[in-house]
């Protein structure tokens, strides 16, 4: 792999914090989405009666906290990642402290360990 200049890996690097804040919109409006009209996304089943009479209701609603839940886990990784950047951290693996490959970076932007550290489960 070539080793590219300080001035191309900081331009990537803006390149991937413009596709985390889009990433970050996306989530928000997801979440907002699945909330529904003023709701948080946390609210309680709306079916205390019997529960076999909303059996496809329950379903659904399970799915959907579910959903919200894989979404939340992201925007705290997109969050995450972009807190980093401001502090100057990113890019930077939290197991050996080296670089983590631009490469990886683009597939993966809020990634934390570098391949070798991953493959091996350190951290």
């Amino acid at each position: 792999m070539p080793h590219e200049s300080a001035a191309t890996r900081d331009d990537e690097l803006a390149g991937i914090r413009g596709q985390l804040e889009g990433e970050r919109a996306r989530l928000d409006g997801e979440l907002r989405g699945l909330a529904g009209p003023g709701g948080n996304g946390r609210r309680d089943a709306p079916f205390p009666e019997h529960p076999t009479e909303h059996a496809g209701d329950m379903a659904e609603h399970e799915r959907t906290q579910a959903l919200q839940k894989t979404l939340r886990q992201m925007h705290a990784q997109v969050e995450e990642a972009l807190g980093r950047m401001g502090r100057g951290e990113y890019g930077r693996c939290r197991s050996c402290g080296a670089e983590i490959a631009i490469e990886r970076l683009r597939a993966l932007p809020h990634a934390t360990r570098c391949i070798p550290c991953q493959e091996a489960g350190r951290g």
